[in-house]
């Protein structure tokens, strides 16, 4: 992900949450709202539930990757991805179909 791309300060990613509509799915929890630019935002939030630092970092690469693969950045949205912590346990095939599937479900609410 490129830095343009990303959702970097608190207080971006507290009006975000507190200001957007929301999507839970068992993995993760969505926070998104319209944004001015025409581009994607992301960040990534990933809690100590989840495990230590490296696993921390290491589960933020996985998901990264899963976006990088999916090539959707043309959407004009600003997004929140919260890891749940049953992201540990789970299949990285299914956890990538639920990550898209949820996209895919964020793009029709915005259309």
């Amino acid at each position: 992900m490129k830095k343009v791309n990303t959702v970097k300060k608190h207080s971006e990613f507290d009006s975000i949450i507190r200001g957007g509509d929301k999507i839970r799915t068992p993995h993760f929890s969505f926070f998104y709202q319209k944004s001015e630019l025409d581009h994607i935002r992301i960040g990534l939030s990933v809690g100590k539930k989840n495990g230590n630092a490296v696993t921390r970092v290491r589960i933020k690469r996985q998901v990264r990757a899963m976006l990088d693969r999916r090539k959707e950045s043309c959407l004009p949205i600003n997004l929140i991805i919260a890891i749940r912590p049953e992201f540990v346990e789970a299949d990285k095939i299914a956890l990538e179909k639920e990550l898209n599937d949820s996209l895919d479900r964020i793009k029709e609410q915005l259309n």
